[in-house]
Formats: C-alpha cells, structure tokens, sequence
C-alpha cells in the first residue's frame, strides 16, 4: 500500500546525481496541505499518467487546492487517491551547472576539400559546461523517468553526440572560413566561442543549455595516413586529377583546369607518373628542327623547359603562346605546355 507523505523534498542528493524520484522504489500519497521544498539549485515536476501537471522553482510551498493549479483539476475530476489525498509522481532535477571532460575515443575527420588533402584528422580533449534548462523536456529527453539518474548516463549520451557535432560544425567552418590543418589547430579558441553558438540548437533539443565549451583541437600525429585510408587525397584520386590534367593539355578544346579540381596535389602526383613513365622511344630519323624535343622531352612542361629545348629565351616562348602561334595552358599565372603542342609548333 502506498506511503502517505506530508512532506515533498529532497534530503540529499549523491554526488553525480541529476534526477531523483519522491519517493523512491515505488508509488507516494501526497497529503493536501503538505509542504513542497525546492532547494536552490533544483526544480520539481509533477507528473501524472505521463503528462506534466506543474513545475516548481526553488521555494516553500502548500499543496492546497486553493494555491495549486493542478490540484483543483485533480479534485474536479474525482482523481484523488483518498479523502484529501492525491497521488503523483514527483521528479526532482538539478539546474546547477554540470562540468562534463570530453575526449576523443577517435579520431574527428574534418573536411576541407578546397584544402589539400581534402580533410584532417583531429583529436581533442578538455571540458564542456552545461546545465538542465527545461526540465520536462531534459526527463523526456534523457527517458528519466526513474528513480535516479546519475551524471555518467548523460555523459554517456552527449559524448558521442557531441563527437558527431563537432564533427560536423568543423567541416562547416573549415569550408565556410577556408581553413586548413594548420589553422584549425591555431584557431582553437575562436572555434570554442562559435561552437557554442553552433551545438546550441542541439542542446535546445534536449532541455539543456551548452554554458561553456573548451576542447583543445589538435591534428592527429598520422593525420595524413588516416585520412588517406578513409579515401582523402589517395594517390588513385591523384592519379585521376593527373590524367584529366593531361588529357586537357593535349585537348585543346578540353575544359578549364579549375573543373578537374587540379590543385598541389595533383601536380605533385602528375609529376610523379612523368617521372615514372617510361618514355616512347624516337624514330632514327627526325627532322632537323624537332631535334631538340627528342627523347627526354617532357610530356608537359613550364615556358623555361619548352625554351631550353628550344634554345630560345622564356620571353620568346611566352610570346609565342601570346601571339597564339603555339598552344598551351593557363593555370593561374602560369603555362603550362605538353609536348604534342611543342612538336606541332616545331613542325609549322
């Protein structure tokens, strides 16, 4: 049979404890005319058949029908348990604010595909401040509907969704504000202050207010090798870029080096196959004028390389490339000419 109780509070409270239950273990009468005692610190809800009848902040209070709410309904629809009595569940949460650490288990991939290789490999620790805002949303949230929930199940919960948040806003700032590995380590500070603003919504979801956030980001020390086996900036896509990039340089008509997405990257690994590519052998017979662009002829080549070869200044291959007369192209301010160009140049 249930306990009549006169008095509603909590007693004490065990260290990491958020939520607590009146009464513990089971079902409580609650006398009309008894005394409600909200602690600093604390809000009460009263719950009844899964819906909230009221919320109470740190105060004394007398449940009479005459100064609570709820309790003139419960009387009007012949819901008490007894003759002054009615029956509810009570939930106490703390509003205090909570320091919660955080660590990363692994490794946070943020992406930046403006900047090579296309996306970091972060780790981070430090601490992060919150606090239960509305609490009925926060039971509903957390399921803390119990008879107590402690720190470490919240933590539980918010650690890996705030890996997967931060996750996410990271590679929303990296490509928002151009950043790269080196500044996503510089720039910690300034990130703590706009993920707060960031996850906010998040929390707001939960019942919960995100009150302060200082993760200390740094680059994982096999950054480079994680991202690469997760498909970032892999030699294959490199390959890729380094093969549209020829095909333009021999095409004419190709489209613009800005569309393939050639970057550092890309020359870098273009440069690598050249030089790993064997080159086709020459007929015993040339021409005397493409005698210079014989074997060892890059496939691609700067305006000095293509003036070496033609024993002419860099200005009179520039000019050249100007004037239209030999066909190359233009990545930024540079010029960039394949060998099928130069032998048709030689060749009138």
């Amino acid at each position: 049979m249930p306990q009549v109780f006169d008095r509603v509070a909590v007693d004490t409270w065990l260290r990491d404890e958020i939520v607590q239950k009146f009464p513990r273990g089971g079902l409580g009468d609650i006398k009309l005319g008894s005394q409600l005692i909200v602690n600093p610190g604390e809000t009460c809800v009263f719950v009844r058949g899964g819906e909230s009848m009221g919320t109470f902040t740190p105060g004394r209070y007398t449940l009479t029908t005459e100064n609570i709410p709820f309790l003139t309904d419960l009387f009007e629809r012949g819901l008490f348990g007894g003759k002054n009595v009615f029956t509810a569940d009570v939930y106490f949460v703390k509003t205090t604010d909570m320091t919660m650490r955080w660590g990363t288990a692994n490794p946070i991939i943020v992406e930046h595909p403006q900047r090579s290789p296309g996306a970091s490999a972060m780790r981070g620790n430090g601490t992060y401040v919150i606090k239960v805002k509305e609490p009925w949303r926060f039971l509903n949230a957390v399921n803390g509907f119990r008879d107590s929930i402690r720190l470490t199940e919240i933590k539980t919960r918010l650690d890996p969704m705030l890996g997967v948040m931060i996750q996410d806003k990271l590679s929303e700032l990296a490509v928002a504000k151009n950043l790269g590995p080196a500044q996503l380590q510089s720039f910690t500070k300034d990130l703590n202050e706009l993920l707060i603003g960031l996850l906010q919504e998040e929390f707001d979801a939960i019942g919960m207010v995100l009150v302060d956030f200082n993760i200390v980001m740094g680059l994982h020390p096999n950054s480079l090798k994680v991202v690469t086996d997760m498909g970032y900036g892999t030699s294959y896509v490199q390959k890729q870029q380094a093969d549209a990039f020829l095909a333009a340089a021999e095409n004419p008509a190709g489209g613009n080096l800005g569309e393939i997405g050639f970057g550092a990257m890309g020359m870098a690994a273009m440069q690598n196959l050249q030089n790993q590519q064997p080159q086709p052998q020459q007929q015993v017979q040339q021409p005397q004028q493409t005698a210079p662009a014989a074997a060892g002829t890059p496939d691609v080549m700067t305006p000095g390389q293509a003036a070496a070869i033609l024993q002419v200044s860099e200005e009179d291959v520039v000019e050249a490339i100007k004037a239209g007369d030999l066909k190359a192209r233009k990545i930024g301010n540079a010029y960039r000419i394949s060998k099928t160009n130069l032998d048709e140049f030689l060749a009138g």
